[in-house]
């Protein structure tokens, strides 16, 4: 029997290796390696060979060793504080599809698991892997608890932090929506309509809750409303259904809710209307992220749409080009049934945006 033949019968009852395509293709395990690194003084033959021998057998190189080789620098490992959001998937897949277009890979690694009692926390063993795997570049998206923790990965690798506040000193850039901007563009819509008691359910944890609940108030006093307040929730359902019971238990419903987001603001919706309050007849509700739950009909809620995709984008160039500082991205307000009275209701399209703000 050939060695062509003795690799492949023994690459079907195991996982073919770089032996075995070696032997196939008649070359040195070396060159082999060569060709899978990206190596220039391989004849364009003996190229074809290799490939044509991997093809056939299904092997394809281990990214992990090759990344700990001194000579690997292009996997990039994008650090993900909640694999179940949209939001992030969206952001994600925009920095992954710009870094493959400069040739970087990438690896998605989950930064948070549950702690047995319903809360996350850190997931430290994969921090640790990501650690020990030293990849050329990290981006962090989302808030996460213990960000502190990554202060000594961030010591020495790149790292941008997508749709998040939290950073260590040696982060080269944050990428983020103007919450500020967001923030204001659903007040203003509210206080356009004539309303004057407007609620806001947020501002607990993380940074950014905290920060959208300052630019809430912010907006309050923008636009001259004094009669606004704030119940403090988290990003969750659950968090917005305990708000709304405080709110029914003290007997005051506001004319509006503008809630952190738009998992909280559908939490809002079922608390409200399970106690007979009907949206938008009774109250208005507003979120944030213009996720696709947003777009439901039956839901069909206003939100602020932060550009998910370019903040994706943004921070996949703001890690090749080596910093960029704070870049706040221009949300926009995207008008649905959930924030209009009946007799009033604009398009469903409206929009609104915010301008570009740029801090270094």
């Amino acid at each position: 029997m050939s060695d062509q033949a003795d690799a492949a019968t023994s690459a079907a009852s195991r996982p073919p290796t770089i032996r075995d395509v070696a032997r196939v293709a008649g070359v040195s395990k070396s060159l082999v390696s060569l060709v899978f690194n990206g190596g220039e003084n391989v004849s364009e033959e003996r190229r074809l060979r290799v490939e044509a021998a991997a093809e056939q057998l299904g092997y394809r190189p281990n990214l992990v060793a090759q990344s700990l080789s001194a000579g690997r620098r292009d996997l990039v490992a994008i650090f993900v504080s909640n694999l179940h959001n949209p939001l992030f998937a969206e952001i994600v897949g925009a920095a992954k599809a710009r870094l493959a277009e400069s040739g970087q890979r990438t690896m998605i690694v989950s930064a948070q698991v549950d702690d047995g009692s319903g809360s996350t926390v850190l997931d430290r063993d994969n921090l640790a892997v990501l650690q020990d795997l030293r990849p050329s570049g990290l981006i962090t998206v989302g808030t996460m608890p213990g960000f502190s923790e990554l202060a000594d990965l961030t010591a020495t690798i790149p790292t941008v932090v997508a749709s998040a506040i939290d950073a260590t000193d040696d982060v080269i850039a944050t990428v983020r929506s103007d919450d500020d901007a967001g923030i204001n563009l659903v007040v203003a819509h509210l206080a356009g309509q004539g309303l004057q008691r407007i609620a806001f359910i947020g501002g607990a944890g993380g940074t950014v809750s905290a920060s959208r609940e300052a630019a809430f108030r912010a907006a309050l006093v923008r636009h001259q409303l004094g009669v606004g307040w704030v119940e403090r929730a988290d990003f969750t359902e659950a968090g917005a259904r305990r708000a709304v019971e405080r709110m029914l238990t003290e007997n005051r419903i506001p004319q509006a809710i503008v809630a952190v987001n738009d998992l909280t603001a559908v939490g809002v919706i079922t608390a409200l209307e399970a106690a007979g309050v009907q949206v938008p007849r009774d109250c208005r509700v507003t979120g944030y992220d213009d996720t696709s739950l947003a777009a439901i009909p039956r839901i069909s809620l206003t939100s602020i749409d932060p550009d998910n995709r370019r903040i994706g984008r943004e921070a996949a160039e703001a890690l090749l080009s080596g910093g960029a500082g704070e870049v706040l991205i221009p949300p926009r307000l995207v008008v649905r049934a959930s924030s209009v009275a009946p007799a009033h209701r604009a398009s469903a399209d409206e929009t609104h945006r915010a301008p570009l703000r740029m801090e270094e």
